[in-house]
């Protein structure tokens, strides 16, 4: 939309005399250049050329009758690479369209090109404030458990049953699809290796194992960041664009506590019972496959039994639990900090779908060492 066109504004002060629109320049004594400007301003008549040298510029006016859009576009044009100009003579209403012109012309700008070493500092500082926030709301969360356990903290705890609805049991479908299929494909894989040494026996240790310490959490953890942290992510983004945040800290309410707890406890605690029910359909999915080869029912569910520990159950159980914290983390994070605009709130989404898949394998992999070192 142009600002400038008659078709959005057209302003008229009565002043008189009217007639044709003309400006003059004089230079002042201490080498300031006077513009004097009058007449009426219309874009049905020629506007008047003019010249001026140096860095300072003072426009009055003069006589000056009707005017449109087209005085401050001419303003503008003749005098937006001025480095002194000075408006205040101008009327007010004048004014503000001169700089409502300006704003207008920024924002249209076309951005200069830069150097790789420019965009290099820029991306660096871009991520170290990024990190600055991730961290901040890292530490509003800690302060906002702890207060929730001590009982200071404001919570919306109406939220947190209908969080725990949305990520526990209308999650059940999918996790119980892709938990039979991982068991399904490993049997599967499993047994191509295993019949060559004659194993096959032990596709149920390796199926059962493997679903237990490792891909029942991680899958869990993933769905979770896939359907519930851009859940959050788009909510809380919303709220942003909807100002609903602004209003809850004018209420007194922080909104880590009062939004993000609920959900982050409720994703916390879900999880884990996912993974567990994960763990069982996927053994169950591997049996169809085992099975269906070289193995009796009897067979397969012995080997499972020996196989899985409270050890291998307990490594499983703890990395849930952590994979279930990072989602909602991850979530409500970027939720907070998104922009308040429509693709803001998609932006936010994406990436908090992308930071919390990311975060739960690096900490896979720290749990992976970690239980390395300590013989679990």
């Amino acid at each position: 939309m142009n600002i400038l066109s008659p078709k959005y504004l057209t302003i008229r002060m009565s002043q008189a005399p009217t007639g044709s629109p003309f400006a003059r320049t004089e230079v002042l004594a201490d080498g300031t250049a006077l513009v004097t400007i009058g007449g009426s301003w219309t874009l049905d008549q020629p506007l008047p050329a003019i010249v001026t040298k140096g860095d300072r510029v003072r426009v009055v006016t003069e006589g000056l009758a009707d005017f449109d859009s087209s005085l401050p576009a001419w303003l503008y044009a003749n005098f937006k690479n001025v480095r002194q100009l000075d408006l205040s003579p101008l009327p007010p209403r004048l004014q503000s369209l001169v700089q409502i012109a300006e704003k207008a012309s920024s924002e249209q700008a076309v951005p200069e090109q830069t150097g790789f070493l420019e965009k290099f500092g820029n991306w660096g500082v871009e991520s170290s404030s990024s990190w600055g926030r991730a961290f901040e709301h890292i530490g509003d969360t800690a302060s906002g458990f702890l207060r929730m356990l001590v009982g200071r903290a404001k919570v919306n705890w109406g939220d947190f049953t209908l969080q725990l609805q949305t990520a526990g049991v209308d999650a059940l479908p999918i996790v119980a699809l892709l938990g039979f299929l991982t068991g399904l494909i490993m049997a599967y894989v499993g047994l191509i290796q295993l019949r060559q040494v004659g194993a096959t026996v032990y596709v149920a240790n390796l199926v059962s194992l493997a679903m237990t310490r490792e891909m029942g959490a991680l899958m869990t953890g993933v769905i979770a960041c896939g359907r519930t942290s851009t859940a959050f992510a788009s909510q809380l983004g919303s709220m942003n664009v909807s100002q609903e945040t602004d209003a809850l800290r004018a209420l007194g309410l922080h909104p880590v506590e009062y939004l993000a707890l609920p959900r982050i406890l409720a994703v916390t605690l879900m999880v884990p019972l996912l993974a567990v029910f994960a763990t069982f359909v996927g053994i169950f999915g591997g049996m169809v496959v085992a099975c269906a080869g070289d193995l009796s029912i009897e067979q397969y569910l012995t080997q499972a039994i020996r196989a899985i520990s409270f050890k291998s159950f307990l490594v499983g159980f703890i990395k849930s639990i952590a994979f279930g914290f990072i989602a909602g983390w991850a979530g409500c994070y970027r939720g907070s900090v998104a922009k308040r605009s429509a693709l803001g709130v998609g932006e936010a989404a994406t990436s908090a779908a992308v930071l919390g898949i990311t975060f739960i394998v690096i900490a896979d992999a720290v749990f992976a060492v970690i239980f390395n070192l300590f013989d679990l």
